[in-house]
């Protein structure tokens, strides 16, 4: 499955009652084109609860921007997000920052491991803090280029 995929899946939007979906696209040739359809989910109407796995694919930078657009889902309460093992970095993870905003979110899990998110990237994720809602905030850097001054932003979680 490619970005064609990414961009038929996308049409689950329109499903009225979605309000749980999982996708776990890992290891297929979704590329930030693919990702961009991906974030329209946002458009979902009652979906709380979003699970999409996108590790070891070709999403980027791009890819990460476009999905950063979930924060405009009006019901997402829980997001699961993986992009462990593609070509994001730092801003990636900057877009992704953008979650905070998200209103309702109180749940967000973001594996970045074997990223390029280094100290840049780190320090913008540190803004999640200032998410209203958030209380349960899983973040797996392992394996980036994330250095002290990364970690040091991430202690003020």
């Amino acid at each position: 499955m490619g970005d064609a995929g990414a961009q038929a899946l996308a049409a689950l939007k329109e499903a009225p009652k979605l309000h749980t979906l999982f996708l776990d696209l890992v290891g297929t040739e979704v590329g930030n084109a693919g990702a961009q359809p991906l974030a329209a989910l946002k458009e979902a109407p009652k979906l709380h609860t979003l699970f999409l796995d996108l590790g070891c694919t070709e999403v980027g930078d791009a890819g990460a921007q476009a999905l950063g657009e979930l924060k405009d889902a009006p019901s997402l309460h829980t997001l699961t997000l993986s992009l462990a093992y593609t070509h994001m970095g730092d801003a990636g993870a900057q877009a992704l920052a953008a979650l905070k905003e998200a209103p309702k979110l109180h749940t967000l899990f973001l594996d970045l491991r074997s990223t390029k998110v280094g100290n840049a990237g780190a320090q913008a994720l540190a803004a999640l803090k200032d998410a209203p809602s958030l209380h349960t905030l899983h973040l797996n850097l392992a394996a980036t280029r994330m250095g002290n001054a990364g970690v040091q932003a991430l202690a003020a979680l």
